[in-house]
């Protein structure tokens, strides 16, 4: 047994032009599928239950790839650190021994990444 058509009313401002649209769903239009065998609703359900198992386990993996990500970051951001403090110690003791610090690699901060300057971090 169809469903009859639905309508709905629409305006694009207040004054504009209103339209009766009828609109029917295509599941409504659509006769009801055929019942599957029970056998073949049993596999159906095991499939679903194993991909929603499998879903669940690589969600799973991805948290764990993301808080790995994150602590990398961390410590990428931290060595940066370090390593231009100790490139300043060095060349603050360079300098007081008076010796040239030709040579040395350029601190760099990190919005200028990718410079000619330096090594790369």
């Amino acid at each position: 047994m169809p469903h009859p058509p639905t309508t709905f009313n629409f305006s694009l401002r207040e004054g504009d032009f209103r339209a009766n649209l009828p609109t029917q769903s295509i599941a409504a239009s659509a006769t009801a599928p055929p019942t599957l065998p029970p056998s073949v609703e049993a596999a159906y359900k095991i499939k679903c239950i194993t991909l929603k198992k499998r879903m669940a386990e690589i969600e799973e993996q991805n948290n764990g790839t993301r808080e790995r990500i994150i602590r990398n970051e961390r410590a990428i951001r931290k060595f940066r650190l370090e390593r231009a403090i100790l490139i300043n110690r060095l060349s603050d003791i360079i300098n007081k021994n008076g010796m040239d610090i030709e040579g040395l690699p350029v601190i760099s901060d990190d919005n200028s990444e990718g410079s000619s300057e330096g090594p790369p971090t």
